[in-house]
Protein backbone atom coordinates (compact mmCIF):
# COMPACT_ATOMS: atom_id res chain seq x y z
CA UNK A 1 0.00 0.00 0.00
CA UNK A 2 1.27 3.39 -1.01
CA UNK A 3 2.48 5.35 1.52
CA UNK A 4 1.12 9.42 2.55
CA UNK A 5 4.11 10.85 0.23
CA UNK A 6 3.47 8.28 -2.45
CA UNK A 7 -0.15 9.40 -2.48
CA UNK A 8 1.09 12.84 -2.73
CA UNK A 9 3.07 12.11 -5.51
CA UNK A 10 0.58 10.21 -7.93
CA UNK A 11 -2.09 12.62 -6.97
CA UNK A 12 -0.04 15.47 -8.44
CA UNK A 13 1.31 13.27 -11.40
CA UNK A 14 -2.53 12.53 -12.02
CA UNK A 15 -4.28 13.41 -14.87
CA UNK A 16 -6.99 15.31 -13.28
CA UNK A 17 -3.78 18.23 -12.69
CA UNK A 18 -3.75 19.50 -15.93
CA UNK A 19 -4.12 22.79 -17.69
CA UNK A 20 -8.05 22.29 -17.83
CA UNK A 21 -8.06 22.11 -14.04
CA UNK A 22 -6.31 25.34 -13.48
CA UNK A 23 -8.29 26.93 -16.16
CA UNK A 24 -11.24 26.13 -15.02
CA UNK A 25 -10.01 28.25 -11.74
CA UNK A 26 -9.13 30.81 -13.30
CA UNK A 27 -12.56 31.14 -15.02
CA UNK A 28 -14.01 31.12 -12.06
CA UNK A 29 -12.18 33.01 -9.84
CA UNK A 30 -11.92 35.97 -12.47
CA UNK A 31 -15.43 35.17 -13.82
CA UNK A 32 -14.13 35.60 -17.61
CA UNK A 33 -14.35 32.20 -19.99
CA UNK A 34 -11.08 30.64 -21.27
CA UNK A 35 -10.96 32.14 -24.68
CA UNK A 36 -10.17 35.81 -22.77
CA UNK A 37 -6.80 34.83 -21.01
CA UNK A 38 -4.12 32.20 -21.74
CA UNK A 39 -2.35 30.13 -18.82
CA UNK A 40 1.19 31.16 -18.25
CA UNK A 41 2.62 29.15 -15.32
CA UNK A 42 1.66 27.34 -12.29
CA UNK A 43 3.42 27.24 -9.03
CA UNK A 44 2.81 24.24 -6.84
CA UNK A 45 3.94 24.03 -3.14
CA UNK A 46 3.04 22.55 -0.07
CA UNK A 47 0.36 24.29 1.63
CA UNK A 48 1.43 22.92 5.25
CA UNK A 49 4.12 21.61 7.28
CA UNK A 50 4.57 18.21 8.48
CA UNK A 51 2.16 17.01 10.83
CA UNK A 52 0.28 19.76 10.12
CA UNK A 53 -2.85 17.67 8.42
CA UNK A 54 -4.12 13.99 8.83
CA UNK A 55 -6.84 13.20 6.57
CA UNK A 56 -6.41 15.51 3.66
CA UNK A 57 -2.83 16.70 1.81
CA UNK A 58 -2.72 20.34 0.98
CA UNK A 59 -1.27 22.28 -1.97
CA UNK A 60 -0.71 26.43 -2.98
CA UNK A 61 -0.96 27.33 -6.21
CA UNK A 62 -0.28 30.33 -7.73
CA UNK A 63 -1.66 30.41 -11.24
CA UNK A 64 -0.11 33.03 -13.48
CA UNK A 65 -2.10 34.17 -16.67
CA UNK A 66 -2.42 36.89 -19.27
CA UNK A 67 -5.80 37.95 -20.62
CA UNK A 68 -5.35 38.51 -24.09
CA UNK A 69 -6.49 41.86 -24.94
CA UNK A 70 -4.69 44.01 -22.59
CA UNK A 71 -1.89 41.59 -22.03
CA UNK A 72 -1.95 42.50 -18.18
CA UNK A 73 -0.65 39.34 -16.17
CA UNK A 74 -2.38 38.49 -13.18
CA UNK A 75 -2.16 36.03 -10.79
CA UNK A 76 -5.14 34.14 -8.91
CA UNK A 77 -4.02 32.38 -5.48
CA UNK A 78 -5.86 28.70 -4.41
CA UNK A 79 -5.69 26.10 -2.42
CA UNK A 80 -6.44 22.59 -3.53
CA UNK A 81 -7.05 20.11 -0.86
CA UNK A 82 -7.18 16.48 -1.60
CA UNK A 83 -8.43 13.57 0.18
CA UNK A 84 -6.25 10.64 0.84
CA UNK A 85 -7.43 8.49 3.83
CA UNK A 86 -7.67 5.02 3.58
CA UNK A 87 -9.22 4.30 6.46
CA UNK A 88 -12.67 3.10 5.70
CA UNK A 89 -14.43 4.00 8.75
CA UNK A 90 -13.37 7.70 7.74
CA UNK A 91 -14.64 7.32 4.63
CA UNK A 92 -17.82 5.97 5.88
CA UNK A 93 -18.40 8.97 7.48
CA UNK A 94 -18.61 10.90 4.33
CA UNK A 95 -16.01 13.79 5.43
CA UNK A 96 -15.62 14.96 1.82
CA UNK A 97 -19.60 15.10 1.27
CA UNK A 98 -20.39 17.09 4.41
CA UNK A 99 -17.62 19.80 3.76
CA UNK A 100 -19.35 20.61 0.63
CA UNK A 101 -22.22 20.75 2.03
CA UNK A 102 -20.99 23.75 4.28
CA UNK A 103 -19.41 25.54 1.46
CA UNK A 104 -21.68 25.57 -1.13
CA UNK A 105 -25.41 25.54 1.14
CA UNK A 106 -24.11 27.00 4.23
CA UNK A 107 -21.83 29.43 4.61
CA UNK A 108 -22.92 31.95 2.08
CA UNK A 109 -25.92 31.93 3.32
CA UNK A 110 -25.25 32.71 6.98
CA UNK A 111 -22.91 35.46 5.67
CA UNK A 112 -26.23 37.04 3.75
CA UNK A 113 -28.36 36.48 6.51
CA UNK A 114 -25.65 38.79 8.82
CA UNK A 115 -25.10 41.08 6.07
CA UNK A 116 -29.06 41.87 5.37
CA UNK A 117 -29.95 41.96 9.31
CA UNK A 118 -27.22 43.95 10.38
CA UNK A 119 -24.87 45.65 7.79
CA UNK A 120 -21.75 43.48 8.74
CA UNK A 121 -19.67 41.68 6.34
CA UNK A 122 -18.82 38.47 7.49
CA UNK A 123 -16.84 35.99 6.02
CA UNK A 124 -16.98 32.68 8.02
CA UNK A 125 -14.36 31.72 5.56
CA UNK A 126 -12.74 31.08 2.17
CA UNK A 127 -14.81 30.97 -1.09
CA UNK A 128 -14.98 27.48 -2.68
CA UNK A 129 -13.85 27.61 -6.11
CA UNK A 130 -14.54 24.66 -7.30
CA UNK A 131 -15.18 20.64 -6.31
CA UNK A 132 -14.39 16.86 -8.04
CA UNK A 133 -15.08 13.80 -6.47
CA UNK A 134 -13.27 11.46 -8.76
CA UNK A 135 -10.95 10.01 -9.71
CA UNK A 136 -9.57 11.66 -6.43
CA UNK A 137 -11.83 13.86 -3.50
CA UNK A 138 -10.84 17.88 -4.39
CA UNK A 139 -11.86 21.11 -3.28
CA UNK A 140 -10.19 24.13 -4.15
CA UNK A 141 -10.52 26.89 -2.34
CA UNK A 142 -9.31 30.60 -2.37
CA UNK A 143 -5.78 31.14 -0.21
CA UNK A 144 -6.92 33.34 2.61
CA UNK A 145 -2.78 33.75 2.75
CA UNK A 146 -2.70 35.81 -0.07
CA UNK A 147 -4.92 38.33 1.60
CA UNK A 148 -2.46 38.36 4.75
CA UNK A 149 -4.32 35.66 6.62
CA UNK A 150 -1.71 33.13 8.81
CA UNK A 151 -1.62 30.24 10.96
CA UNK A 152 -0.73 30.21 14.38
CA UNK A 153 1.75 28.19 16.25
CA UNK A 154 -0.59 24.81 17.15
CA UNK A 155 1.72 23.90 19.87
CA UNK A 156 1.64 27.44 21.42
CA UNK A 157 -1.90 28.16 21.14
CA UNK A 158 -3.74 31.90 21.57
CA UNK A 159 -3.45 34.66 23.48
CA UNK A 160 -6.73 35.58 25.24
CA UNK A 161 -7.14 38.67 22.17
CA UNK A 162 -7.04 36.05 19.80
CA UNK A 163 -9.29 33.37 21.94
CA UNK A 164 -11.79 36.55 22.59
CA UNK A 165 -11.98 37.18 18.55
CA UNK A 166 -12.85 32.91 18.01
CA UNK A 167 -15.83 32.78 20.45
CA UNK A 168 -17.25 35.66 19.16
CA UNK A 169 -16.61 34.24 15.67
CA UNK A 170 -18.38 31.13 17.19
CA UNK A 171 -21.11 32.85 17.95
CA UNK A 172 -22.10 34.74 15.00
CA UNK A 173 -21.98 31.43 12.93
CA UNK A 174 -24.12 29.99 15.63
CA UNK A 175 -26.52 32.58 15.93
CA UNK A 176 -26.62 32.32 11.87
CA UNK A 177 -27.22 28.72 12.19
CA UNK A 178 -30.04 28.55 14.58
CA UNK A 179 -31.64 31.34 12.63
CA UNK A 180 -31.58 29.30 9.67
CA UNK A 181 -32.51 26.00 11.04
CA UNK A 182 -35.78 27.82 11.40
CA UNK A 183 -36.46 27.96 7.61
CA UNK A 184 -33.97 25.75 5.94
CA UNK A 185 -33.90 22.91 8.41
CA UNK A 186 -30.69 20.91 9.03
CA UNK A 187 -30.26 21.14 5.06
CA UNK A 188 -28.50 17.85 4.71
CA UNK A 189 -28.56 14.64 6.48
CA UNK A 190 -24.56 14.84 6.79
CA UNK A 191 -24.90 17.40 9.16
CA UNK A 192 -26.58 15.45 11.64
CA UNK A 193 -24.28 13.58 13.54
CA UNK A 194 -26.76 10.52 14.58
CA UNK A 195 -26.61 9.65 11.37
CA UNK A 196 -23.04 7.88 11.71
CA UNK A 197 -25.35 5.41 14.46
CA UNK A 198 -26.40 3.95 10.89
CA UNK A 199 -22.93 3.59 9.44
CA UNK A 200 -20.94 -0.02 9.05
CA UNK A 201 -18.01 1.47 11.20
CA UNK A 202 -20.40 2.17 14.48
CA UNK A 203 -22.93 -0.60 13.97
CA UNK A 204 -20.79 -3.59 13.26
CA UNK A 205 -19.41 -5.52 15.94
CA UNK A 206 -16.07 -5.83 13.85
CA UNK A 207 -15.35 -2.49 13.11
CA UNK A 208 -16.68 -1.44 16.45
CA UNK A 209 -14.00 -4.04 18.19
CA UNK A 210 -11.12 -2.15 15.62
CA UNK A 211 -12.35 1.28 17.16
CA UNK A 212 -12.06 0.38 20.47
CA UNK A 213 -8.54 -1.39 19.97
CA UNK A 214 -7.50 2.25 18.92
CA UNK A 215 -9.34 4.07 21.61
CA UNK A 216 -7.73 1.89 24.19
CA UNK A 217 -4.27 2.28 23.40
CA UNK A 218 -4.69 5.90 23.44
CA UNK A 219 -6.35 6.22 26.40
CA UNK A 220 -4.19 3.82 28.15
CA UNK A 221 -1.17 6.17 27.46
CA UNK A 222 -3.47 8.86 28.64
CA UNK A 223 -3.81 7.67 31.69
CA UNK A 224 0.06 6.68 31.74
CA UNK A 225 1.22 10.08 31.03
CA UNK A 226 -1.16 12.05 33.75
CA UNK A 227 0.11 9.51 36.22
CA UNK A 228 3.64 10.67 35.58
CA UNK A 229 3.03 14.94 36.06
CA UNK A 230 3.48 16.11 39.55
CA UNK A 231 0.65 17.63 40.91
CA UNK A 232 -1.81 14.57 38.98
CA UNK A 233 -1.03 11.53 40.71
CA UNK A 234 -4.36 10.92 41.90
CA UNK A 235 -6.13 12.26 39.34
CA UNK A 236 -5.08 9.88 37.36
CA UNK A 237 -6.46 6.92 39.49
CA UNK A 238 -9.77 8.48 38.44
CA UNK A 239 -8.79 8.21 34.84
CA UNK A 240 -8.11 4.67 34.80
CA UNK A 241 -11.75 4.18 36.11
CA UNK A 242 -14.07 5.90 33.15
CA UNK A 243 -16.04 3.79 31.65
CA UNK A 244 -15.28 3.07 27.69
CA UNK A 245 -18.97 3.15 26.72
CA UNK A 246 -19.23 6.75 27.95
CA UNK A 247 -16.56 7.77 26.44
CA UNK A 248 -17.57 6.45 22.94
CA UNK A 249 -20.81 7.58 23.64
CA UNK A 250 -19.63 11.16 24.20
CA UNK A 251 -19.27 11.55 20.24
CA UNK A 252 -22.67 11.38 19.35
CA UNK A 253 -24.25 13.03 22.90
CA UNK A 254 -22.32 16.41 22.30
CA UNK A 255 -25.26 16.21 19.68
CA UNK A 256 -27.79 16.80 22.03
CA UNK A 257 -29.63 20.19 21.89
CA UNK A 258 -29.38 22.06 25.14
CA UNK A 259 -32.12 21.86 27.72
CA UNK A 260 -33.97 24.75 26.05
CA UNK A 261 -34.00 23.33 22.62
CA UNK A 262 -31.09 25.78 21.35
CA UNK A 263 -29.18 23.94 18.77
CA UNK A 264 -26.36 25.30 16.48
CA UNK A 265 -24.52 24.22 13.50
CA UNK A 266 -21.12 23.25 14.85
CA UNK A 267 -17.80 23.22 13.37
CA UNK A 268 -16.87 20.15 14.96
CA UNK A 269 -13.63 20.44 14.54
CA UNK A 270 -12.14 23.78 15.67
CA UNK A 271 -8.69 23.40 16.74
CA UNK A 272 -5.88 25.58 15.96
CA UNK A 273 -5.06 24.30 12.48
CA UNK A 274 -8.51 25.04 11.20
CA UNK A 275 -7.71 28.65 11.48
CA UNK A 276 -6.07 31.78 10.05
CA UNK A 277 -5.79 35.05 11.19
CA UNK A 278 -5.01 38.03 10.13
CA UNK A 279 -3.00 41.45 11.78
CA UNK A 280 -3.23 45.33 11.35
CA UNK A 281 -0.17 47.37 10.46
CA UNK A 282 0.86 47.33 14.58
CA UNK A 283 0.70 43.36 14.68
CA UNK A 284 -2.80 43.19 16.37
CA UNK A 285 -5.10 40.57 15.36
CA UNK A 286 -8.17 42.00 13.99
CA UNK A 287 -10.02 38.60 12.42
CA UNK A 288 -10.31 35.12 12.10
CA UNK A 289 -11.77 32.84 9.41
CA UNK A 290 -12.25 28.90 9.71
CA UNK A 291 -11.42 26.14 7.25
CA UNK A 292 -11.97 22.29 7.49
CA UNK A 293 -15.87 21.66 7.90
CA UNK A 294 -15.68 18.29 7.47
CA UNK A 295 -16.81 17.28 10.73
CA UNK A 296 -19.54 19.74 11.01
CA UNK A 297 -22.86 18.94 12.70
CA UNK A 298 -25.82 19.97 14.34
CA UNK A 299 -25.78 20.27 18.53
CA UNK A 300 -25.05 21.88 21.41
CA UNK A 301 -22.63 24.53 21.12
CA UNK A 302 -20.98 23.09 24.00
CA UNK A 303 -18.63 21.36 21.71
CA UNK A 304 -17.30 23.84 19.93
CA UNK A 305 -16.46 25.86 23.03
CA UNK A 306 -15.30 22.45 25.16
CA UNK A 307 -12.69 21.60 21.90
CA UNK A 308 -11.80 24.88 20.81
CA UNK A 309 -10.64 25.25 25.06
CA UNK A 310 -9.31 22.47 24.99
CA UNK A 311 -7.26 22.18 21.84
CA UNK A 312 -6.23 25.70 21.11
CA UNK A 313 -5.76 28.40 23.49
CA UNK A 314 -2.55 28.87 25.70
CA UNK A 315 -2.42 26.92 28.44
CA UNK A 316 -1.67 30.22 30.91
CA UNK A 317 -5.03 31.65 29.18
CA UNK A 318 -7.32 28.97 29.25
CA UNK A 319 -7.93 28.27 32.94
CA UNK A 320 -7.11 31.80 33.93
CA UNK A 321 -10.03 33.33 31.36
CA UNK A 322 -12.48 30.35 31.28
CA UNK A 323 -15.71 31.63 32.55
CA UNK A 324 -13.85 35.18 31.27
CA UNK A 325 -14.35 33.53 27.39
CA UNK A 326 -18.03 31.91 27.73
CA UNK A 327 -19.50 34.99 28.86
CA UNK A 328 -18.16 36.74 26.04
CA UNK A 329 -19.43 34.13 23.57
CA UNK A 330 -22.63 34.54 25.56
CA UNK A 331 -23.12 38.19 25.08
CA UNK A 332 -22.73 37.89 21.36
CA UNK A 333 -24.15 34.93 21.16
CA UNK A 334 -27.12 36.83 22.55
CA UNK A 335 -26.56 40.43 20.48
CA UNK A 336 -26.63 38.07 17.11
CA UNK A 337 -29.62 36.42 17.56
CA UNK A 338 -31.26 39.64 18.54
CA UNK A 339 -30.17 41.39 15.70
CA UNK A 340 -31.08 38.39 13.35
CA UNK A 341 -34.83 38.46 14.99
CA UNK A 342 -34.78 34.69 16.48
CA UNK A 343 -38.15 34.34 17.31
CA UNK A 344 -37.34 30.90 19.73
CA UNK A 345 -35.84 31.07 23.17
CA UNK A 346 -32.78 32.58 23.69
CA UNK A 347 -30.66 30.38 26.00
CA UNK A 348 -29.52 32.68 29.29
CA UNK A 349 -25.76 32.56 30.55
CA UNK A 350 -27.00 30.19 33.04
CA UNK A 351 -28.64 27.87 30.82
CA UNK A 352 -25.40 27.68 28.49
CA UNK A 353 -23.27 27.11 31.89
CA UNK A 354 -25.07 24.16 32.79
CA UNK A 355 -24.72 22.96 29.66
CA UNK A 356 -21.46 23.11 29.67
CA UNK A 357 -21.48 20.85 32.93
CA UNK A 358 -24.07 18.46 31.17
CA UNK A 359 -21.51 18.06 28.52
CA UNK A 360 -18.26 18.22 30.29
CA UNK A 361 -17.33 14.73 29.74
CA UNK A 362 -16.36 15.89 26.40
CA UNK A 363 -13.28 17.66 27.83
CA UNK A 364 -12.02 14.72 29.04
CA UNK A 365 -12.89 13.29 25.61
CA UNK A 366 -11.21 15.83 23.76
CA UNK A 367 -7.87 15.71 26.09
CA UNK A 368 -7.35 11.89 24.81
CA UNK A 369 -8.28 12.11 21.07
CA UNK A 370 -7.64 15.61 20.34
CA UNK A 371 -4.98 17.60 22.38
CA UNK A 372 -2.22 14.72 21.59
CA UNK A 373 -2.79 15.90 18.00
CA UNK A 374 -2.55 19.73 18.79
CA UNK A 375 0.54 19.28 20.91
CA UNK A 376 2.26 16.76 18.94
CA UNK A 377 6.48 17.57 18.34
CA UNK A 378 8.02 14.93 16.93
CA UNK A 379 10.25 13.99 14.08
CA UNK A 380 8.52 11.10 13.10
CA UNK A 381 5.22 11.49 10.89
CA UNK A 382 2.11 11.42 12.65
CA UNK A 383 -0.07 8.92 10.41
CA UNK A 384 -3.62 8.31 12.16
CA UNK A 385 -3.69 5.22 10.29
CA UNK A 386 -1.06 3.95 12.58
CA UNK A 387 -3.21 4.76 15.81
CA UNK A 388 -6.56 3.68 13.83
CA UNK A 389 -5.89 0.77 12.07
CA UNK A 390 -4.89 -2.21 14.48
CA UNK A 391 -2.82 -3.73 11.40
CA UNK A 392 -0.69 -1.01 11.11
CA UNK A 393 -0.28 0.28 14.49
CA UNK A 394 2.82 2.06 15.51
CA UNK A 395 3.69 1.74 19.41
CA UNK A 396 6.27 4.54 19.37
CA UNK A 397 4.04 6.98 17.31
CA UNK A 398 1.29 7.12 19.92
CA UNK A 399 3.96 6.79 22.82
CA UNK A 400 5.46 9.99 21.87
CA UNK A 401 2.24 11.59 21.25
CA UNK A 402 1.18 11.25 24.51
CA UNK A 403 4.41 11.72 26.57
CA UNK A 404 5.96 15.03 24.72
CA UNK A 405 6.53 17.82 27.36
CA UNK A 406 4.16 20.04 25.33
CA UNK A 407 1.16 17.66 25.77
CA UNK A 408 1.91 16.90 29.45
CA UNK A 409 2.36 20.60 29.92
CA UNK A 410 -1.79 20.94 28.87
CA UNK A 411 -2.38 18.18 30.84
CA UNK A 412 -0.62 19.89 34.17
CA UNK A 413 -2.99 22.81 33.56
CA UNK A 414 -5.95 21.17 32.71
CA UNK A 415 -6.68 18.46 34.89
CA UNK A 416 -6.35 20.05 38.25
CA UNK A 417 -8.66 22.56 37.16
CA UNK A 418 -11.72 20.21 35.46
CA UNK A 419 -11.16 17.67 38.76
CA UNK A 420 -12.07 20.41 41.01
CA UNK A 421 -15.29 21.44 38.65
CA UNK A 422 -16.17 18.07 38.77
CA UNK A 423 -15.93 17.49 34.87
CA UNK A 424 -13.59 14.68 35.45
CA UNK A 425 -16.01 12.81 37.02
CA UNK A 426 -18.68 12.73 34.27
CA UNK A 427 -16.89 9.78 32.72
CA UNK A 428 -16.70 7.53 36.02
CA UNK A 429 -19.41 4.10 35.25
CA UNK A 430 -21.76 5.62 38.01
CA UNK A 431 -22.07 8.87 36.80
CA UNK A 432 -25.64 10.41 36.10
CA UNK A 433 -26.22 10.03 32.23
CA UNK A 434 -29.19 12.32 30.53
CA UNK A 435 -31.65 9.69 28.81
CA UNK A 436 -30.09 10.78 25.33
CA UNK A 437 -26.52 10.06 26.29
CA UNK A 438 -28.43 6.74 27.70
CA UNK A 439 -29.83 5.87 24.45
CA UNK A 440 -25.94 6.11 22.74
CA UNK A 441 -24.40 4.01 25.32
CA UNK A 442 -26.92 0.91 24.96
CA UNK A 443 -26.77 1.34 21.11
CA UNK A 444 -23.09 1.28 21.33
CA UNK A 445 -22.80 -1.62 23.88
CA UNK A 446 -24.80 -3.72 21.29
CA UNK A 447 -22.73 -2.70 18.34
CA UNK A 448 -19.86 -3.69 20.75
CA UNK A 449 -21.64 -7.06 21.68
CA UNK A 450 -23.24 -7.77 18.65
CA UNK A 451 -26.42 -6.89 20.29
CA UNK A 452 -25.43 -8.59 23.61
CA UNK A 453 -24.62 -5.76 25.92
CA UNK A 454 -22.91 -8.13 28.08
CA UNK A 455 -20.09 -8.67 25.62
CA UNK A 456 -19.07 -4.57 25.45
CA UNK A 457 -15.53 -3.74 25.82
CA UNK A 458 -14.91 -2.16 29.36
CA UNK A 459 -11.97 0.05 30.59
CA UNK A 460 -10.50 -1.38 33.91
CA UNK A 461 -7.91 0.46 35.52
CA UNK A 462 -6.73 1.82 32.36
CA UNK A 463 -6.97 -1.02 30.37
CA UNK A 464 -9.49 -2.70 27.37
CA UNK A 465 -10.82 -6.16 28.52
CA UNK A 466 -13.38 -7.65 26.42
CA UNK A 467 -15.78 -10.04 28.38
CA UNK A 468 -14.40 -13.75 27.23
CA UNK A 469 -11.23 -12.33 28.28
Amino acid sequence: MESRDEKSISFLNSDIINDDFFIDIVERKLKITRDEFKLRLVFISPATGKNENYASVVYRAKISIEINESKERKFVNVIIKALLITIEEMKEFAIFEREIVVYEKVIGSYEELLAEKTNEIVEFGPKCLNVISKPYEIIVLEDLKATGYEMLDRKVGVNFDQAKLVVEKLAKFHAASAVCYQKDGQVSNQLDRLEMLKTEAMSSPDQFKKSAFAFGLMFQEFVKSASTIEGCEKISTKLAQWDMMRIFGVFMAVAEPMTCGFKVLNHGDDWLNNMLFKSDENGKTIDVKFIDFQMSFWGSPANDLIYFFVSSIADDIKTKHYDDLIEIYHSKLVECLKALVYDQHIPTLSELQIDLIEKSSAFGFHMMFVLFIAKYDSNDDLDIEQIMNPDKVNYKVIYDAFNNEIYKNALKTWLPFLNKRGYLDTLLPHAPATPFMQAIMQQMAQAAGGGNTSEAPQMVNGQMHNSEN
